[in-house]
């Protein structure tokens, strides 16, 4: 009974740090409905929103018509692949879309896959598999630099 205590305790520490990111919306785009409802456990155990696209094309419209402060994108998927959604994304007018943090998940590995996927435009680059403890840390990581990036500094006059 006591391990069972400690080890929800324990949970409980993990996911505090993490409250600052309660309620903001993410969203993940993956071909794979398994990937989608990993992600989307491990990042609402965090008080994550999480809004899901099984294509580029659905992931885009959902990008122009939402709110989203962070996208958690697959490369390799059918048809418009995760470079096309992020190479559109970045193309964008509005820079509360266009400069979304973005973590490209991939099977792709390698230097090479990493180089090509943040010369793309994403800012971290995943190999699957991964646990929940990297993704939602890379999540958090992309998160406060957005939120440090976005603080409007008024200078002593």
């Amino acid at each position: 009974m006591a391990n069972y205590l400690e080890g929800t305790d324990a949970e409980a520490d993990r996911t505090d740090k993490y409250d600052a990111f309660k309620g903001l919306t993410v969203l993940a785009v993956d071909d794979e409905c398994n990937n989608l409802t990993l992600i989307t456990f491990i990042l609402e155990t965090y008080g994550l929103q999480v809004m899901t696209a099984d294509n580029a094309k659905s992931g885009f419209e959902a990008i122009k018509q939402y709110s989203v402060a962070l996208l958690i994108n697959d490369i390799t998927m059918p048809k418009e692949d995760g470079y096309w959604l992020i190479k559109k994304i970045r193309s964008l007018t509005l820079p509360q879309k266009r400069d979304i943090p973005a973590i490209a998940i991939t099977g792709n590995v390698g230097l090479k896959a990493r180089e090509k996927a943040l010369e793309a435009g994403f800012q971290i680059y995943m190999e699957k598999p991964f646990d929940s403890e990297q993704l939602i840390t890379q999540a958090a990581k992309l998160l406060l630099n957005s939120f440090k990036n976005s603080c409007i500094r008024v200078q002593p006059g």
